[in-house]
């Protein structure tokens, strides 16, 4: 279980990877929806609460948390790398993960505003990549936008749960580390 606290003057944000049962009240209902959705498909239990002054601001430091407390999990003997293919209704999310310890989030596809704004839901993915320490190639095709949104958190989800996979005593990496 790892956790990260955030508080700046737009926000305050606390998040732990790896809880014993999911809590998530941002105030963003589209975000909390996903952030269940991501916890009950990746296996890890998640708690996030966060308040702030506006969604942009709120679902940014959501993800600047939230990816700090997952780069923090212990990389030794993982599997490091998981992928998974979900549709969901109209719309299918085709993922390839990578725990490396870098971060790097690729986006293929176009993504309308929703629930939640199109930016948002970007900026979110990249941020929480960063911030992770993953590398993600998400691929989204569709015609209806929550779809395609719900679809890319589940796949990503899945994938880390594949990534973290313990099978190993060494780190994944000719380097030794992964970092």
């Amino acid at each position: 279980m790892k956790k990260f606290s955030r508080k700046t003057d737009e926000t305050e944000v606390s998040a732990i990877f790896g809880s014993e049962k999911t809590e998530v009240r941002t105030g963003v209902p589209f975000l909390d929806h996903m952030l269940r959705t991501f916890a009950r498909h990746s296996g890890f239990g998640i708690t996030v609460i966060a308040d702030g002054d506006n969604v942009h601001h709120i679902v940014e430091d959501v993800a600047i948390a939230l990816g700090r407390a997952v780069g923090e999990m212990d990389k030794k003997g993982i599997e490091r790398f998981g992928d998974a293919i979900v549709p969901m209704d109209d719309a299918v999310a085709i993922c390839g993960l990578d725990f490396s310890g870098r971060g790097v989030f690729v986006f293929d596809g176009e993504i309308r505003d929703s629930d939640m704004r199109g930016e948002d839901f970007l900026h979110f993915l990249d941020t929480f990549c960063r911030n992770a320490g993953v590398n993600v190639y998400l691929k989204v095709r569709g015609t209806n936008s929550h779809h395609m949104m719900e679809a890319a958190f589940k796949a990503i989800a899945i994938s880390l749960k594949k990534a973290l996979k313990k099978s190993g005593k060494d780190y994944r990496s000719a380097k030794g580390v992964l970092d």
